[in-house]
């Protein structure tokens, strides 16, 4: 039996890493056989891409992250997913398209780059609004290079990369707000994981 590869989107400071912790524990207790992990991975590759990522940009860091994300992709995850897995995925390909275009790199560069790299088979993108995002940001005592972009670029091309993701490629989407409570957060999350599984 084949599992699921289900990647987790948004923008800095939604809540994303929270709400996913919840969701695989939930998972978890209930006897599934779950794995969780992230983008850049916490292999040697992603840990150097994590460091140069504050220093370098455009084409150099898209490239950089792209060898992290097919090393964990193609090694870590589908491995898993084809042995029956329920792979939980803190970011990866949409942040790819939306975190390039912020560097300057179009989505055409970043839509080759990953031609053979196999996608996530669905893409849940925890929202907010601006206002809640830079609150929560605001709570942080140190903030990456993407935390500090102009007023609203963040959001504004994770936005321009779903609507070029579903446009080019067969790929499920679906939106979870994140301004209710966590419980209501982690509960719209898993009815999706439900009717993903069934």
């Amino acid at each position: 039996m084949k599992g699921l590869f289900i990647a987790f989107e948004g923008a800095n400071g939604v809540g994303k890493s929270t709400i996913i912790k919840h969701v695989y524990d939930k998972l978890k207790n209930q006897g599934k056989d779950v794995y969780l992990t992230k983008e850049p991975s916490t292999s040697e590759i992603g840990m150097f891409a994590r460091t140069m990522m504050e220093k370098i940009s455009d084409k150099a860091n898209a490239c950089l992250v792209a060898a992290d994300r097919y090393n964990h992709v193609e090694t870590d995850i589908m491995p898993k997913v084809e042995k029956g897995t329920i792979v939980l995925c803190d970011r990866n390909i949409l942040s790819a398209f939306a975190y390039n275009k912020i560097d300057g790199v179009d989505f055409e560069y970043t839509d080759n780059l990953y031609n053979t790299l196999p996608y996530p088979d669905a893409i849940i993108v925890f929202t907010a609004s601006y206002e809640t995002i830079q609150s929560r940001l605001g709570e942080r005592s140190e903030l990456l290079r993407y935390e500090k972009e102009e007023k609203g670029k963040e959001l504004d091309c994770l936005n321009q990369a779903i609507e070029y993701i579903k446009q080019h490629k067969s790929v499920k989407f679906f939106e979870v707000s994140t301004e209710t409570t966590i419980e209501e957060t982690v509960k719209e999350t898993y009815k999706i994981i439900e009717m993903l599984l069934n």
